[in-house]
């Protein structure tokens, strides 16, 4: 269940590819603490540094994308802000009736397919204005 770094995650931009590995990386962590039953304090502990990542991220890549003028930036920050409402939702919930795991699988994809896909879409626009 949990996520993998592969080449298919870079987007090529060493700055972001980094903040992309931090916020896997955070994520694996509350994947990991659901599978093995963590208290409740843990996982908000958990939930809460994803939380700011994903903000700290999401806030750097839309400055670096509205600097240099990405054509996909408004679509950008729309799944930037849904997945951050989701995120602030599921923020200090109690793990049970079996929604946590399924909620957490969906975002586990959601994180793959963002990263894979709407993110690798900015990386070759950015490496033909400088950016590496």
């Amino acid at each position: 269940m949990s996520l993998i770094w592969s080449y298919a995650c870079s987007v090529g931009i060493a700055s972001m590819d980094d903040q992309h590995a931090a916020l896997m990386d955070a994520l694996n962590e509350v994947l990991a603490a659901v599978a093995h039953g963590a208290d409740q304090p843990t996982l908000t502990a958990y939930m809460t540094r994803l939380i700011t990542l994903a903000e700290q991220h999401f806030a750097s890549e839309e400055r670096l994308l509205e600097r240099f003028g990405f054509p996909g930036l408004d679509e950008h920050r729309i799944e930037h802000r849904a997945m951050l409402e989701r995120l602030y939702e599921w923020h200090g919930k109690r793990p049970g009736a079996g929604y946590l795991t399924t909620w957490l699988e969906n975002l586990r994809s959601w994180f793959h397919n963002h990263t894979e896909g709407v993110d690798r879409e900015y990386g070759p626009w950015l490496r033909a204005h400088g950016v590496h």
